[in-house]
């Protein structure tokens, strides 16, 4: 793939008047595309004649290959010839010679149609630039009023453009404010802000594709000054990547072009892992990524993070102290220390065992706090300032070194002192900056200061200087922080991160190096490796599925890496349902994988619902899960499956299938139709009042006519020789004077009536779209029965070839050989399989490509390092996740993850930007940035059916940039309330007990009073949940409830409702005014904690707190607050409001965006019997994304019908086509109901 961005601007004009903010533009586009653009060449053209741009843009467009992109950016006049025709004015333009001096719209649409790439974006800063987008002239160098153009017509045909312009088609862009210096414009100084970091990366991608662009920009810019910011998407399927997300990890970088016709990659070409591990280590220490140090890398790095998260038991054998006299290490008195007695015992056996050490000053005896971690009371013994160490020896002595920075200890700040996160990280940079280490009296004085903050008592004086020999640890003892140095050793995991450890060493038993490029893992390494891998198989769906889902459902048969983003509610259990079916059926094994034990028990329930007396899917895991295992074979072996007729149901499956990819094609076809038709119904309006006055548009009726006259015209306008006579000849016919402006808006006028006609007899011939919809609808009801018959059908089958293998397998287990012997085979026989994902070395060896394909979810709550031994295991991998949900905890700084890397000779900057660094990634973003390197695009599960569409809309906004279609059955929901959304406004104050954290007395108490309301008021069934973010006011407001109220109300934070949900959330920011500024604003910062906490409501949210604060600080929070105020009048469009205005005139009384359960209608029609609901179809006309052709129609019909079904009302799709060039027809048709 190659990245070329050609960047035009134009000040200064031969024949034109000059402008002065192009050039700016320019400038300042390059200098942000160089910096994070990942751009191979970045070409500005300041000024260029026609030539010099032409040679430009057709090298780029001629040699581009069909995976490259080009971005062309063009600031500066359009002109119009006689025929209206736009032409892009360059330096040398000459007003009369448009032709040979101008780049015409002609000569660009055929440099598109000629050239291969399939990934084009034009950055369109000029007045009356939507005419790209809908239909009309550019910007006229000379002031006067744009002629209409349809430049889509013209560009229709050079597939994969998306067009951002600056206005609309009769709307003025501006330039920049340049009274104090030259500016850029508004749209490119916001396009320049958007491609640096402040437009949203709405997939988690770490990369800003055009829509994102757009949507930043449209916000930024759109009405200013009258701009009417504009996009189209022409032929564009997938993401158009534009730009690094400057300050994310997440972003790869993308593939250099390689073979013979292109550059090598900057990433180390042996990344499949085809060399030996010497060879990897050497290869590391050049500083070239390279797999053996990378496993090297995440195994020190589960272990750090292991150790962060240990505290001594005080009464253990881990800790010892430091018999030093005065402080030496954190102090810097000394770079090293010898050790002595115990502590240098327990360091010995410390490298023994392979395990880290860590030293501090001063020892803290303390009994952990009771936390939603679930710790005991067992007294902890651990340093309050705290480094990492290691051990030298020299002349048969041993020395603790440093090789870290000294840190305040966190899991002792949480354990000891009960710190929520926001006091931890102000503390912790408090610590940092005031950190001088310089000698022992300043230490001691730190200490001192530190122990005041966290009101941490101090047993002895605290005199650096002065260290004690000894601890009293005794049962009893005072708690509190001890002068003495502690040493301790971590214990390298508990038995989960064993298991992970054991997978991440390639040298004893776990990932081979060698096989990498066998499985799935290698497409972290390889770009080139994510393509297909597999032939397509039939899609085997037993239950409810939509277009989104089988799109990524048949990417993950077929593919050898998909990544999905699956926002709250969109279907994920369904969608690996189906794979997982779809999978078995085409005798494939499979592994469902998550660090959330709810999503896999989902997944496992809705399979096993399948089965008719024995377990389909088998659940594994832990000692319990796994101890199951003979029960769950032994069913599956002795269950009565009965005959199917496989040959049959598949033949049925084939014709369900053919069925809904013909439907699909239909959709399609009618929505370009339609689409063609809404622009041109606009344009045919304007152009036809554009004529001359003597001319009658019956004269054009026929299409004989209209023939003729389209000849007639165009010879008067072109004929070198007779034109004279034509031109007499046309004025003669029509009553005109026959000036060549005249001529031109008949000509335009005639053109677009030709195409028009057209597509009108495209559109009646055969069945309506509402028909081809209903059809494929009950073609996916009738193919969840011949699925589930054909799926059982091959389960039989596979049993009964595999019984030997799993009665071997049951002796086995019976035999007490509980271990790997015999996997390889039975996953074969027994193909469907489900496990937590730091289980799975317990379970299954770590053989490459153990599975078919595994399916990972909640991925961005995983570890790289758990994804990597998953993806080892399986051909092919589907990646589920969600960039805005909660991450995963991580205790480990990037100071303490780049130290490790350093260790292992590994580039940072490569490993940070690929998304593999093990502090600043999740599994899915690490997926998502190889997709994309490999060219392709993250995935969207799109609709969303969990939350009443006014709790999730303004979700949908913030975070998944609208791209969410609601389809919650809101009239269904146990606990319907209007409104759904409430803000419950209180001002309480804000405490910090004991100094820390956030308490809001009078807000909880307005919770409770809530709280009884609703026990009293909703259904016995409907449960509760009570969300806030701060842990004292969690603990005040349970302490309240008492313990009657059972499990139907949940209080906590949001990670213990992340996975769930609830009938009504009730969310106590207990943040307000007056709050301390670093809660205020670690609960401003964490949107993704926001996100969960709203997602999790079905019916009813309702927000307790301080509306004045929250709206004045932005966020989600923000958004509730100020939702009734911002919500306004809604604004008719073209189509809407004539079709008002035609209803009207008949008598009716149309109501404008009528409300039922969440859900609108454009109009609803009162009427003698009944009334009728108009949903305006704009055949996606100006919307931002580009799905896949006929989404945008399919998506509309599904909106029709759902709220035919939540309102009870008949519910019609108007084409906004007709409401444009027929109103009075469709207000006839709609007042005969």
């Amino acid at each position: 793939m190659r990245r070329t961005a050609i960047l035009i601007g134009v000040n200064r004009y031969d024949d034109l008047a000059g402008l002065d903010s192009p050039h700016e533009d320019v400038r300042t586009i390059e200098r942000v595309l160089k910096a994070n653009g990942h751009y191979d060449r970045v070409q500005p053209l300041l000024d260029p004649t026609r030539n010099e741009a032409m040679e430009a843009l057709e090298t780029a467009l001629s040699e581009g290959r069909p995976d490259d992109l080009l971005l062309v950016s063009f600031s500066g006049h359009g002109v119009k010839d006689k025929r209206g025709r736009l032409h892009l004015a360059l330096r040398d333009t000459r007003r009369k010679r448009l032709e040979t001096t101008a780049l015409s719209a002609e000569v660009l649409k055929r440099l598109l149609e000629d050239s291969r790439m399939r990934s084009k974006v034009l950055l369109l800063d000029c007045c009356h630039g939507g005419a790209f987008a809908d239909g009309f002239a550019t910007r006229s160098a000379g002031g006067e009023e744009a002629e209409p153009l349809d430049l889509e017509r013209q560009l229709s045909d050079g597939a994969g453009t998306y067009v951002i312009a600056a206005s609309g088609a009769l709307e003025l862009a501006r330039e920049g404010d340049n009274r104090a210096g030259v500016r850029p414009s508004p749209f490119s100084a916001s396009v320049v802000r958007g491609l640096a970091g402040a437009a949203t990366d709405s997939n988690g991608d770490g990369w800003i594709d055009a829509v994102d662009l757009y949507q930043h920009v449209h916000r930024e810019v759109d009405h200013v000054e009258g701009q009417r910011v504009t996009v189209s998407s022409l032929g564009v399927r997938g993401s158009l990547i534009l730009a690094r997300h400057t300050g994310s990890v997440t972003a790869a970088d993308l593939p250099k072009a390689t073979g013979a016709d292109g550059e090598g990659s900057t990433a180390a070409t042996p990344t499949k892992g085809t060399g030996t591990p010497e060879e990897d280590g050497v290869r590391a220490n050049r500083g070239v990524w390279g797999w053996g140090p990378y496993l090297d890398y995440l195994r020190d790095c589960l272990v750090k993070q292991s150790v962060l998260q240990q505290l001594p038991d005080a009464s253990g054998r881990d800790a010892a102290v430091c018999d030093m006299g005065s402080e030496a290490l954190l102090s810097r008195a000394e770079g090293r220390w010898r050790l002595t007695g115990r502590a240098e015992g327990l360091a010995r056996e410390a490298v023994d065992e392979s395990r880290l050490l860590r030293y501090g000053y001063p020892a803290v005896l303390f009994d952990p706090v009771r936390s939603e971690r679930g710790r005991g009371r067992k007294a902890k013994l651990a340093p309050l300032f705290v480094m990492d160490v290691e051990v030298e020896e020299e002349d048969g002595e041993h020395f603790l070194v440093p090789v870290g920075e000294p840190e305040l200890n966190r899991e002792l700040l949480v354990s000891a002192a009960g710190l929520d996160e926001a006091d931890i990280e102000e503390l912790v940079t408090w610590f940092e900056v005031d950190w001088d280490g310089g000698e022992v009296a300043g230490l001691a004085d730190k200490a001192r200061m530190v122990c005041e903050k966290l009101d941490l008592a101090r047993v002895d004086d605290l005199i650096a200087g002065e260290l004690r020999t000894s601890l009293d640890v005794r049962h009893g003892a005072r708690r509190g922080a001890q002068n003495a140095a502690l040493l301790y050793r971590g214990d390298p995991a508990g038995a989960a991160v064993k298991q992970l450890l054991g997978d991440l060493d390639r040298k004893g038993g776990g990932i081979r190096v060698e096989t990498i490029g066998r499985t799935a893992l290698a497409a972290l390494s390889d770009p080139h490796v994510i393509g297909d891998a597999a032939e397509a198989v039939l899609p085997v769906v037993t239950g409810r599925s939509n277009t989104a889902q089988e799109e990524i459902l048949a990417s993950a048969m077929s593919r050898v890496l998909t990544v999905a983003t699956g926002a709250p509610g969109t279907g994920k259990s369904e969608l690996i349902t189906s794979v997982v079916t779809t999978a078995v059926a085409a005798g494939q094994s499979v592994l469902v994988a998550s660090t959330n034990n709810t999503a896999v028990d989902e997944v496992v329930t809705r399979v096993n619902r399948l089965g008719p007396e024995a377990d389909l899917m088998v659940r594994t895991g832990n000692q319990e899960h796994r101890a199951r295992e003979p029960e769950i074979l032994n069913a599956l072996i002795a269950a009565e499956w009965g005959e199917a007729d496989t040959a049959t149901a598949h033949a049925r499956l084939a014709i369900h299938q053919r069925g809904l990819d013909t439907g699909r094609d239909e959709l399609a076809e009618v929505e370009r139709t339609e689409r063609r038709l809404a622009l041109l119904a606009e344009a045919r309006n304007r152009l036809r009042r554009g004529l001359p006055t003597a001319v009658a548009v019956s004269a054009f009726e026929s299409t004989r006519d209209r023939i003729r006259w389209t000849r007639r015209v165009e010879a008067s306008l072109e004929s070198r020789w007779v034109g004279w006579w034509h031109r007499w000849s046309t004025r003669r016919g029509l009553g005109i004077s026959g000036t060549d402006q005249e001529l031109s808006d008949i000509l335009a006028y005639l053109t677009t009536e030709n195409e028009w006609w057209e597509l009108r007899e495209r559109s009646e011939r055969g069945q309506g779209p509402e028909q081809t919809a209903d059809r494929m609808r009950g073609l996916r009801e009738e193919r969840r029965e011949a699925g589930t018959e054909y799926l059982l059908g091959r389960v039989a089958g596979s049993l009964r070839r595999g019984r030997t293998v799993i009665e071997g397998r049951l002796r086995n287990l019976a035999s007490g050989q509980n271990g790997w012997k015999g996997m390889k085979a039975l996953v074969r026989a027994v193909p469907a399989w489900a496990t937590t994902s730091r289980s799975v070395r317990g379970v299954f060896p770590p053989e490459p490509g153990l599975f078919d394909l595994v399916v990972i979810d909640e991925a961005s709550q995983c570890t790289v390092a758990d994804l990597v031994p998953l993806l080892y295991r399986s051909r092919r991998a589907l990646v589920i996740g969600d960039p805005y949900q909660l991450q995963p905890v991580n205790p480990m700084t990037a100071q303490d993850d780049r130290r490790i890397l350093s260790v292992h000779g590994l580039p940072a900057v490569e490993t940070e930007e690929r998304s593999l660094s093990f502090s600043g990634s999740s599994a899915y973003h690490a997926a998502a940035s190889a997709v994309v390197a490999g060219g392709g695009e993250v995935l969207w599960l799109d609709e969303h059916y969990r939350c009443h569409p006014d709790i999730v809309a303004p979700v949908n906004r913030r975070f998944y940039g609208e791209r969410l279609a609601v389809r919650t059955n809101s009239a269904a929901l146990a606990a319907a309330g209007d409104p759904a959304v409430r803000w419950i406004d209180v001002r309480g104050a804000c405490e910090r007990p004991g100094g820390r954290s956030c308490l809001n007395r009078e807000e909880a108490e307005s919770v409770l009073d809530l709280l009884r309301e609703l026990w009293r008021s909703l259904p016995p069934e409907a449960d509760i949940g009570v969300v806030s973010p701060f842990a004292p006011q969690v603990r005040l407001i349970e302490k309240k409830l008492g313990d009657g109220v059972g499990d139907r109300i949940r209080v906590g934070t949001a990670h213990r409702f992340q996975g769930g949900e609830r009938d009504v959330v009730v969310i106590s920011p207990t943040a307000a005014a007056g709050v301390h500024k670093s809660s205020g604003n670690w609960a401003l910062q964490e949107q993704n904690l926001w996100n969960v906490a709203v997602t999790r409501a079905r019916s009813r949210l309702y927000v307790v707190g301080d509306r004045e604060y929250w709206a004045g600080r932005g966020g989600l929070l923000g958004d509730l607050a100020t939702q009734e105020e911002s919500r306004g009048e809604p604004v008719l469009d073209d189509a809407n409001a004539l079709l008002f205005e035609a209803l009207v005139a008949r008598g009716r009384a149309p109501k404008v965006d009528y409300r039922v359960e969440g859900y609108s209608c454009d109009l609803l029609v009162p009427g003698e019997h009944a009334d009728t609901a108009v949903i305006i179809d704009r055949a996606g006309v100006g919307s931002t994304a580009a799905p896949a052709p006929g989404r945008a129609l399919q998506r509309t019909l599904d909106r029709a019908a759902l709220f035919a079904s939540v309102s009870g009302l008949n519910t019609v799709r108007v084409p906004a086509w007709r409401c444009l060039s027929e109103p009075e027809a469709v207000a006839e048709q709609l007042s005969a109901r």
